[in-house]
This record gives C-alpha cells, structure tokens and sequence, in this order.
C-alpha cells in the first residue's frame, strides 16, 4: 500500500464508489485498477489521476490533499518534498527590503538601555582571568552585541563566524550593522552534499542560503565559504563548543544551540583562536563569487555571468537582453556610461552570439504576465540598472516583443502559472548543470549577481526547473497569444 493508495480506497469507501463504474469512466481494466488502489502501481498517466479525481468529486482541501499523495507515490517522499520546498523558496524571494532589514528580538531592546553598555563594559574590562563563562544564551547575546559594536567602531574591522547560519540573533543583528569603517564578515559552515532536509522538509542548503541573503541585501562585505558534513552529526551531536565568532580583541566559543559558551579576552587566546580558524578556512571553498552586473568594467564582459549559456531562465520579465540590437544601445545607453563605445559594440556582440542561442531553443526562459506586461507599460529591463540607460520607447519595446515572439512559438520562452506566477520582481536565476547566478537589488539598488560556486544548489534548481511541465507552464500557443497581445496593444 502506499498513502495515495490508503486515500485512494478512503475516498472509495466514505463517498460509497462503485468500483466498476469508477474503471469504465476512467477507461481502465478491472486489473488495473485494483493495483492502483492496493498500491501496486500507480495511475499512468497524470490524464489518469485528473479522470480519478473528477469521478470522485474531490472538494479543493481533499483534490490537494489527493495530489500531493499522488505525486508522493510517482516521485518518491524525498524528492517531492525537495521540490516543494524550493518551489517554495523561490516563491517566498523577498520581494523588498528596508533599509532595517530585520527586527531586532525583544533583547537587544534591552541591550541598547543607556546602563547596558556601560555593565557589560564593566564587566568585560574588570575580569581578570582573561575569560567569562557563558551559562545562558541571552548571556550570550549579550557578549555578542558588545564584542560585534566594539569591532564595527574601528576603522578597518574583521568578524568571522564558525558556525551553521542558523543564529537568528547573531545574523540579525550583522544585517543591520552600520560599520564606521571598512567591516569585513567572513562565515564558513557546512552544507550538504546530498541536500539533506529537516524534519520539516526544509532543504538544509537552501534554508540556510535564505539567511544569509541580507547581509547581501544590506550591502555588507559578507563573503561565506562552505566544506562539506553530515550537517546534523557535525553540528547537532556530542561536539562541545563547535561554534566559534572572532574579531580582532575578542572571541567566543559556544555549543551549536547558542546555550552556553566561553567568551575570550587574552590576546594569546584570541591569537591562537584565529590561527585555529584561518586553518579550517585554508580547507574551504568560497559558497558565492559576489559583483556588480554590468559594472562598467568593459573586461568583465568576459566573464561568465555574460558568456555562459544558461539551461534555464527564471525571472519575471522575459529575458530581453539577448535581442537588444545596435540601434536601441545607441540611442538608449546613457552618454556617461565609460568606454561608452566599446562596450556597445562588447554588448551588441554578446547579444548577437546569445540571440542565435535563445533561437536555436538552448535556453529555457520562464517568466510572468506580470512581469512582461511591466516591461511593456515602462519600457525597463531588470537585469540591466536604471541608470545605465533611459526607458524603451514604444517603438523599441515592440521591436523586442516581435524578436521574442519566435522563441514562445518553439515552446523555449514559456508563461508560468500559479504559483511561481507571483515570483518577486527582485529575483532573476540563471542556471545551467555547471554554472549559475542569482541576481537582485540591494537596499541601495545597487544590483547584485551572486555566482553559485556549489554544485548541490545548482542541482536542486536544475531539478525544480527541469520538472516543471503544463501544470506550471503555459503553453507555447498560450504564451504567443499574450506577447501579440501585449504587441497590439502596444502598436494601438
């Protein structure tokens, strides 16, 4: 038996099915469908699983309920529960972000009273052992927040963390820092291999990848680096103080549920403590290459994030860069934009080359109504920065419609549907099965292209996207008749 089986004859009995009747409307044989309902088999088809459900006449909890097993037993637990949930990340993008990106916990309200910061002072400068014990975790928030606004005062700062970004506290807290000087932040953790989950079915890497978005968002010098564990054998078993936070005059060691700890003072401690880190470090590897999209550099448009073709496209504007022609960059570039004419003619190179590829069907480009109808209304392309060109005149915008309307026709350039049809207007992903980047704006608009050095992400996305079908995408015809659509009305 399998859970779509046990519903499948829970649904038989409570709405008194008749088996019969239920294999002729489904057009199967008696066979057949008592292995469907042992759980022998499953439906062949999904035609055959929607003829099932209309037979039965499922109210919409029940129909969702009936999927879900249904694909549960065609997929297997793990796998579905992997895509759901990063069906789910992609859906949940943050959408905006404040220049007060988190709300601090009701602690740090405490902390910032006018006598904490002289107490906790007092007691870091009247200890004499060169070390606090730690006994509870609001204690150590506590020393956090002195030793991390102590490091951001100075004019060239350091922090670097030795643990899993799973310190709510700790990571609020350094997404909402405004650094005096120059503050670098360096994080290395374990990720999985093998995308293991929680017992929520949250993917380890990609719910740990959603924390650490907004020390990027926030404009921070953040840069994480990755090795790979078992994360809950590493982290989550008998391993003492297995987390460690840095900066240049103090240090704290602490178990991984942030409960107890010690927290460092005496240069030597600290010294070797580093030396300690910057040997796990050596043997890591950066998570993400951070820069500028269209930095002005005109040598960047060698790199990859412009010359690599991606598998798949995810964004809420059709991809449009490709088709720019020489005409539109002339007239639309800005005249302050450096080395203005060699990097048009860069520019219009690229797009040649990545037109012929988006034609020939190599990339998979899904998108929104929503997201294209914008484009049409204003006359922007997200991936490139506002201020790098002026909008697209009517006529511009309909020249670049009319250059897509081939790749929707030959099924490449697809409509998304419910419920990655309210993707965030801050996500573009781009991913092939070797390479692939994440692009968005921070808090300053300033836009940001993460290059995604570990391979198991790039897996996880490659599968979501490459298992989309009609139940989530548009169709060719479909997606056709809303560009013409919004070509008429633009030409009208």
């Amino acid at each position: 038996m399998s859970e779509f089986s046990d519903l499948l004859s829970s649904y038989i009995d409570e709405k008194k099915i008749k088996v019969y009747a239920l294999l002729e409307y489904c057009n199967l044989d008696r066979s057949t469908m008592y292995k469907i309902i042992n759980g022998k088999r499953n439906p062949s088809s999904e035609a055959v699983f929607q003829k099932i459900t209309e037979f039965l006449h499922l109210t919409p909890v029940e129909y969702r309920r009936f999927k879900e097993a249904y694909l549960i037993s065609k997929l297997g637990k793990d796998l579905y529960y992997r895509r759901k949930y990063t069906e789910k990340y992609l859906v949940d993008f943050p959408k905006n972000f404040s220049e007060e990106p988190v709300l601090f916990l009701d602690d740090l309200r405490k902390m910032k009273d006018d006598n904490y910061s002289a107490d906790m002072a007092l007691r870091v400068s009247g200890n004499t052992s060169g070390c606090i014990v730690v006994s509870t975790h609001l204690e150590l928030n506590h020393l956090l927040y002195y030793m991390i606004s102590a490091e951001t005062q100075k004019l060239s700062g350091k922090i670097v963390l030795l643990l899993q970004p799973d310190y709510e506290f700790l990571l609020n807290m350094l997404s909402s820092l405004k650094p005096t000087g120059n503050l670098k932040i360096e994080h290395t953790f374990c990720v999985s291999k093998t995308n293991q989950m929680t017992e929520n079915h949250e993917i380890y890497n990609l719910m740990y990848l959603n924390k650490i978005l907004p020390l990027y968002f926030s404009n921070l010098d953040y840069h994480p680096y990755y090795f790979y564990e078992d994360i809950f054998s590493h982290y989550y078993s008998m391993n003492g103080l297995s987390c460690m936070i840095l900066t240049s005059e103090f240090a704290i060691t602490c178990n991984s549920e942030y409960t107890m700890g010690i927290f460092y003072k005496d240069p030597a401690v600290v010294s070797m403590l580093w030396n300690l880190y910057d040997s796990y470090q050596d043997k890591c590897r950066p998570l993400f290459y951070a820069t500028d999209y269209l930095s002005m550099d005109g040598n960047d448009f060698d790199s990859p994030i412009y010359r690599e073709t991606p598998s798949y496209v995810l964004q809420p504007e059709a991809c449009m860069v490709p088709f720019i022609d020489r005409q539109i960059l002339d007239a639309a570039i800005v005249p302050e934009f450096p080395n203005r004419e060699a990097s048009i003619r860069q520019i219009e190179a690229l797009s040649h080359v990545n037109q012929a590829k988006m034609e020939k069907g190599v990339s998979n480009v899904y998108f929104t109504k929503r997201g294209l109808a914008d484009f049409a209304a204003k006359g922007l392309i997200k991936e490139i920065p506002d201020h790098f060109y002026r909008p697209l005149t009517v006529k511009e915008r309909i020249r670049l419609l009319k250059r897509i309307l081939p790749c929707c026709r030959n099924g490449n350039y697809r409509l998304l549907k419910k419920p990655l049809n309210q993707l965030s207007d801050n996500l573009h992903l781009c991913v092939n099965s070797t390479f692939g980047y994440l692009l968005f704006n921070n808090i300053h608009n300033r836009t940001i292209c993460l290059v995604i050095n570990e391979s198991s992400i790039l897996t996880t996305f490659m599968d979501y996207l490459s298992s989309l079908d009609d139940n989530g995408l548009y169709n060719a015809e479909e997606t056709a008749e809303f560009v013409q659509a919004l070509i008429d009305e633009l030409t009208t």
